[in-house]
């Protein structure tokens, strides 16, 4: 008899505090591994971002993109909302849009399922996005309107809609 039990009783009893503990010991462990993965993610996320950042800097076909764009947006000879209306007419002009609308398209993609840090790419460059939004808003509307489909390019809608209301 120890402490007032059998043998086999105690055995027994021992065995199931140490498999207790050993239960507690593992569920922190898997704990500590949950919150490690997490900042590991957020890091990954955070990485992912700062390099599309610094692509768009180096990226010369980007640049070229980007700067055939601002001219067309910013001399006001361009109708963007006119270049929708004929896309074949116009097909070097909206190559150049629908690049543009491309890279913010697959931005608020890769913002959205959390594989780019959206936090970050906003305080980088919120108040290009929305201007760039504003600029194309009319001719991504009239693109929906001519295929008659209102699901063009709504990602890049909801990530602005998403940043002007925060």
């Amino acid at each position: 008899m120890i402490l007032g039990m059998t043998l086999p009783n105690f055995l027994q009893t021992i065995s199931l505090l140490i498999a207790a503990c050993a239960l507690i010991f593992n569920a922190l462990q898997v704990k500590a591994l949950k919150i490690q993965n997490t900042q590991n993610e957020k890091k990954a996320r955070q990485r992912a971002t700062i390099d599309l950042a610094l692509h768009e800097r180096v990226d010369v076909s980007y640049l070229d993109c980007k700067k055939k764009f601002i001219e067309m947006r910013d001399s006001g000879n361009v109708n963007l909302t006119n270049l929708a209306c004929d896309i074949k007419a116009n097909k070097s002009q909206n190559d150049i849009v629908f690049a543009y609308l491309n890279h913010y398209e697959f931005l608020a993609c890769g913002i959205f399922e959390e594989a780019l840090d959206g936090g970050i790419y906003k305080r980088m460059r919120k108040t290009s996005v929305v201007n760039d939004w504003n600029a194309l808003k009319p001719y991504i509307y009239e693109l929906r309107k001519q295929r008659n489909n209102q699901k063009i390019y709504c990602e890049f809608e909801r990530l602005v809609t998403q940043w002007e209301n925060e």
